[in-house]
């Protein structure tokens, strides 16, 4: 069976988040009038993974989370700070960040002019993905975006993708791709939820990619390093079906 709804993350999927963290996190410290260094970024990137892991168990809420990443982070430089501040001051500068993976309107303008069905699904704050995928003008090319900060539960939990079933029109398991970048998160969510998954995993070898489904225990229906890869799988799988050409 062919696919027909394709279901993206958004962050470093479509849209480069680690460049617009690194710019956004720069741009925050020294409005703040901290020194940034490479040192302090490592820290802030360590400490926000490891938030992200607990926010994909279920075990902090996003917006408890990112008002107190800050606050931790400076606490282990012997800093108190406004954690929520700091948040607001960050989030307005990401908020700015449009960022692309590359040639990302190139595939999706094709994917949509073929018919198929392009939905978001994304663990983030509503207003901050929200408004980069308007600015970065992509959000014109999906039908909804599922944002986990305005369902109240995130990838890869199966309340998130009831969610997403209960809300896409036909939705038919055996016709949906889930692509993303995180095997946590993106992969995990979607074989949990009984949907074909395409990893999405830049600049890293065979070997790398390997260690890394290895160490968490997950594994896709399809790995790619580049967004036009997707063409080739949904070719072969609608071919099976003789329907539609891209």
């Amino acid at each position: 069976m062919g696919y027909r709804i394709l279901l993206f993350d958004a962050d470093d999927t479509l849209l480069d988040f680690d460049a617009n963290e690194a710019a956004s996190f720069r741009s925050m410290m020294e409005e703040m009038g901290e020194l940034w260094t490479e040192e302090i970024y490592g820290t802030y990137r360590k400490l926000n993974r490891e938030l992200w892991r607990s926010i994909e168990r279920g075990e902090i809420a996003v917006e408890e989370g990112v008002n107190r990443r800050f606050s931790d982070l400076m606490a282990r430089y012997g800093r108190q700070v406004d954690g929520r501040l700091w948040e607001q001051t960050y989030r307005r500068y990401l908020n700015q960040g449009i960022q692309e993976i590359p040639q990302v309107h190139q595939v999706l303008g094709k994917l949509k002019e073929n018919g198929y069905g392009l939905y978001v699904i994304t663990n983030g704050v509503e207003e901050t993905q929200t408004s980069r995928m308007a600015r970065s003008g992509l959000d014109r090319y999906f039908r909804q975006m599922f944002i986990s900060g305005k369902i109240g539960a995130g990838k890869p939990s199966r309340v998130f993708f009831d969610y997403v079933k209960s809300h896409v029109e036909r939705f038919d398991a055996r016709e949906a791709l889930v692509i993303g970048d995180s095997l946590t998160s993106d992969i995990k969510g979607g074989i949990d939820a009984g949907i074909d998954t395409c990893w999405f995993c830049r600049n890293k070898s065979e070997e790398e990619r390997e260690k890394e489904m290895e160490k968490r225990g997950v594994r896709p229906s399809y790995i790619i390093g580049d967004l036009t890869e997707l063409f080739g799988i949904l070719q072969a799988m609608a071919g099976r079906e003789g329907c539609r050409e891209i």
